[in-house]
């Protein structure tokens, strides 16, 4: 029972991890017209996140450290419904709250790798879990993304962005319900202790974890913001172009999944880069070509997301490692994904072809491969 209520305040917590910031971007239109801001103020409300994410996930393994995982879940939540509830009033709020909301999942994001590690039993049991709030996550904020247009013209925009603190509500109740074991005071190694950047040094295996999340995160971020430009620029229409990124965001619900089916990571991971190779290359082939790529490219980075996450969460079997392993590699992998769209856009810029953008997407994704194979030994 203890254990099935913990899987049940884990998949909860999921459900918070994206909802608040990749489900506002249809909105941006009615606030730029309800508060008379710039399209550039409205894009701050997925930048700050980002930013938030690099940032924030350093400080969560010494306040889970100093105060378990029950007061830190309380408090995080307890900040997104708050934060989310507020985020309407006026533009002053609806830049803090969006900061506050960033700051309040970068703690989550990190967070919930070490519930699932004190959780699990066994290897096999954290993927299954991995696994699951992987596919809770993409559920819920693929689903807010399709629902928020309709809601807001029955109910109203400022009503819709109030709505996104209802699952932290329900998630806050049941952390105030659910028990936890302070995290144990067993004898550190010395990869526990200090600031996490200082794994850098010591650890390998921390490295390569950063190197393999930061890698992933900058492919994943920058298909999301320059996909439809370059369906565009290959002869898609707008409509089309635009269709196209929901495939690649909605395929990407299932793609957790196949952490249960594909136990070996290696096997996975040449999946994986032959997902990326077929899905850069099929966009060259206009008409069902275009629909390949963005199918493969979004299943691909789903997938590789949620490997990731795995990775972090059976690292070691001491759940401190985790949690630092799991703030930098997440600190650093969001820092890049915040900086890849904006460097891939100015090559683009520069160059006035996409070309040499997906060619170095291209490397980036051999890259990646040759991290997590190094990683899977």
């Amino acid at each position: 029972m203890f254990k099935n209520a913990k899987t049940a305040l884990i998949l909860l917590t999921a459900m918070n991890l994206r909802l608040a910031v990749t489900a506002v971007t249809p909105l941006f239109g009615a606030i730029q017209r309800a508060l008379h801001v710039t399209s550039a103020t409205t894009a701050l409300l997925v930048t700050l996140p980002l930013l938030c994410f690099a940032g924030g996930a350093l400080l969560t393994p010494r306040l889970h450290q100093r105060f378990g995982a029950k007061p830190l879940l309380i408090t995080l939540t307890g900040l997104l419904v708050l934060a989310n509830f507020l985020r309407p009033i006026n533009v002053v709020w609806l830049l803090s709250g969006t900061l506050l909301i960033g700051l309040a999942i970068a703690g989550l994001n990190v967070l919930v790798p070490i519930m699932v590690a004190q959780t699990s039993s066994s290897s096999a049991a954290t993927t299954r879990l991995t696994s699951a709030y992987a596919v809770t996550m993409n559920v819920v904020a693929a689903c807010g993304t399709a629902l928020v247009m309709p809601l807001a013209q029955r109910w109203s925009w400022a009503a819709v962005l109030r709505s996104f603190a209802l699952p932290a509500a329900i998630t806050l109740v049941a952390a105030l319900w659910v028990k936890f074991p302070r995290p144990s005071r067993q004898s550190p190694t010395t990869s526990e202790h200090g600031n996490p950047l200082s794994l850098l040094k010591r650890d390998r295996t921390a490295r390569l974890l950063t190197v393999f999340m930061g890698l992933q995160s900058l492919i994943f971020y920058s298909l999301i913001a320059w996909l439809p430009d370059i369906f565009y620029a290959l002869g898609a229409t707008t409509t089309q172009a635009g269709n196209l990124l929901a495939v690649f965001q909605l395929v990407g619900i299932p793609a957790a999944l196949v952490l249960n089916w594909v136990t070996n990571p290696r096997h996975l991971l040449w999946g994986l880069g032959g997902g990326y190779l077929v899905g850069l290359l099929s966009l060259f082939w206009p008409g069902a070509g275009w629909w390949i790529a963005a199918g493969v490219l979004g299943f691909t980075a789903a997938l590789i997301f949620s490997l990731a996450l795995n990775l972090i969460a059976t690292s070691s079997a001491v759940v401190t490692t985790v949690a630092h392993r799991s703030a930098l590699a997440q600190s650093v992998g969001y820092l890049l994904a915040a900086a890849g769209p904006v460097i891939l856009g100015n090559l683009h810029d520069v160059t006035q072809t996409w070309l040499p953008v997906l060619g170095v997407l291209g490397l980036l994704s051999g890259l990646t491969l040759t991290v997590g194979l190094h990683l899977s030994r």
